[in-house]
């Protein structure tokens, strides 16, 4: 009888702290996955109006339009930070780098709905380390701007470049593989 009440909490104790970390972990600034030579471009905790500067939204079929400003009205609260990084050399274009904070339940929520009911044009791809990557595809988003993006502990990472895999150097930085920023402008 004490091994079964002993196992019974045991087992009460870890998925208590398997929920709690998942829920209430301590997010990482907006700044960790952008490397450290990249130009931040808008940093800003209220970005409610840099996301208005986005009129294609309106320009979509109704359906992905919807779900997408519904989405984009949800990080209108959270802090931003957007940058361009050269990741590819001198010939290629830059890399447009967005970062969103978020916290840990909506983060969790967010990639769990990813996982199971992806939007039309939201589709997943290999994912990289431990992360889950997607890859946002439409017609009116230009053939050269792949779109990929990952949900992490906190954090909402898109990358917008030529190359698929640039998401995947945010994601070393943002692991600790490559040199981060640690704020806005100032190198781990």
């Amino acid at each position: 009888m004490i091994r079964k009440i002993t196992i019974l909490v045991l087992c009460l104790l870890l998925t208590a702290v398997t929920l709690g970390s998942l829920l209430f972990t301590s997010a990482r600034t907006r700044f960790h996955p952008i490397p450290a030579h990249a130009q931040i471009v808008y940093d800003n905790k209220n970005p409610d109006w840099f996301l208005s500067f986005f009129p294609m939204l309106g320009k979509l079929d109704d359906e992905f339009s919807n779900h997408w400003k519904k989405k984009f009205q949800m990080l209108e609260t959270r802090p931003l930070a957007v940058a361009t990084v050269s990741l590819n050399g001198r010939d290629a274009r830059d890399t447009w780098v967005a970062v969103s904070e978020l916290d840990g339940a909506l983060a969790l929520a967010l990639r769990w709905r990813l996982l199971l009911f992806p939007p039309k044009g939201v589709s997943s791809v290999r994912p990289y380390a431990v992360w889950p990557v997607w890859k946002l595809e439409h017609p009116s988003i230009p053939a050269w701007a792949r779109v990929r993006f990952s949900l992490t502990d906190g954090l909402l990472i898109c990358s917008v470049s030529e190359n698929t895999h640039d998401l995947y150097k945010l994601l070393d930085a943002f692991d600790g593989r490559i040199a981060g920023m640690k704020s806005g402008g100032v190198s781990e």
